[in-house]
């Protein structure tokens, strides 16, 4: 008898469910819905609006492509053509360099004009900086790889490769003053 509240007196016995929907009120008979108006057509000479849901792509019985869904029939939805981007990959005789950490846009257009004076480096542009990373994309043509002249010689900074690939070098960055300072 843990269970029974204190407050209630010994003689007292359990109502069964309460309805609560009576003491609030009493239900009110459902209201037909109408459809919603249809919008009115767009004349021809604006153009027609893109913001609107996609309609969805269902399988075409005639020609049995379509499927947009993959769990209509269990089937993997077709492969779409890969998103545009500004950023393409290195052409021939190219590299990107990803630098780091370079934490001021003082200290990024520093490192970019001592890339400029290493042998063999021509075009060099800029790909983006963000939160201390810079990544550019350098015209190569020297006897060496590029990840070699990087580390023999990028006037006032010591370089340290972390990775290469065929098209990509990822370094680490310190100053030659960096290294001097205390602390």
């Amino acid at each position: 008898m843990a269970g029974k509240d204190k407050k209630r007196k010994k003689g007292e016995d359990d109502e069964g469910p309460v309805d609560l929907l009576a003491r609030i009120g009493s239900r009110q008979a459902p209201q037909p819905v109408s459809p919603p108006p249809e919008p009115p057509p767009v004349p021809a000479d604006q153009p027609q609006r893109l913001d609107a849901p996609l309609p969805s792509r269902r399988p075409d019985a005639r020609s049995g492509h379509g499927v947009e869904d993959a769990s209509l029939e269990g089937i993997a939805p077709a492969k779409s053509s890969p998103i545009p981007s500004p950023r393409s990959a290195p052409g021939p005789g190219e590299m990107d360099v990803v630098a780091t950490p370079l934490p001021t846009l003082d200290d990024w257009h520093r490192f970019e004009l001592a890339l400029r004076k290493i042998r063999g480096v021509g075009h060099v542009t800029t790909e983006y900086y963000r939160h201390g990373v810079l990544k550019v994309r350098v015209s190569y043509d020297g006897q060496e790889r590029l990840a070699q002249a990087l580390r023999a010689g990028v006037p006032g900074y010591r370089i340290r490769v972390i990775g290469e690939d065929r098209a990509t070098i990822q370094i680490l960055v310190s100053s030659e003053g960096d290294e001097r300072r205390p602390g």
